[in-house]
């Protein structure tokens, strides 16, 4: 761990440059802590901004793994239907509830353009589950005929999931910015948790000194207990 300041901040043009700023951020200055057995390096606070959020990118699909891009994205889809997940954004975002917080966020910002108020939450009060969303909250705003998007995760997995996530939700802004017919702006969020598991940290560091490679997800044959298909 760095025993200066510790800096929590990424800001860059392109997802993939955040992605690689993230994991540069978390090896740097992050502290080893445990997830359930798994030991994790961690950063608390980070605050992440991307200029051009696109949702084609050339560093994630030279190094991302292209099930969890397809399986994230698909994830983020209305009526998608995945057995094996305890949850979908999908669900979260087009049919929590009932309510699809898609149209309510359109709607909000039609009837008044310069709301503040265009935010959705993806948890459920009260919930018991074991698997609660990472990402639990969305807030769009309209500023400049730009539609500027920020979010909080509680949680984020930076090596293996980070690249995915902010994939789909650039894909969430675009479609949310058509819809409103307007461009699209910045992304901009912070994440309580920001995190590499150790058995991804020699990966990371290559991934990050410019070595090719195209990573494979390890999650769930290698990560906590409770998700080790190991051992389920």
């Amino acid at each position: 761990m760095n025993s200066g300041k510790i800096d929590k901040y990424v800001t860059s043009e392109t997802i993939g440059d955040c992605w690689l700023s993230c994991m540069q951020k978390v090896i740097e200055y992050g502290s080893f802590h445990y997830d359930e057995d798994i030991e994790i390096h961690e950063i608390l606070g980070l605050t992440v901004s991307i200029s051009k959020p696109f949702y084609h990118d050339d560093i994630i699909s030279s190094f991302g793994d292209p099930v969890v891009i397809e399986r994230t994205l698909a994830k983020f889809s209305k009526g998608i239907n995945m057995p094996d997940r305890p949850f979908t954004y999908g669900a979260r975002i087009f049919n929590n509830c009932g309510i699809d917080q898609f149209e309510w966020i359109i709607d909000r910002l039609q009837s008044k353009r310069e709301a503040k108020s265009a935010t959705i939450g993806l948890l459920i009060p009260g919930s018991k589950s074991p698997n609660l969303p990472c990402l639990t909250t969305i807030d769009v705003k309209i500023r400049n005929d730009k539609l500027e998007l920020q979010f909080f995760f509680r949680s984020q997995n930076i090596f293996g999931r980070q690249y995915a996530n902010l994939l789909a939700l650039a894909k969430l802004q675009a479609d949310l910015a058509t819809s409103c017919s307007v461009t699209v702006g910045s992304m901009q969020g912070y994440i309580a948790s920001a995190h590499i598991y150790a058995f991804d940290l020699i990966e990371a560091n290559k991934v990050i000194s410019g070595k090719q490679l195209t990573i494979k997800d390890r999650y769930y044959s290698e990560g906590p207990l409770s998700i080790n298909t190991r051992t389920n």
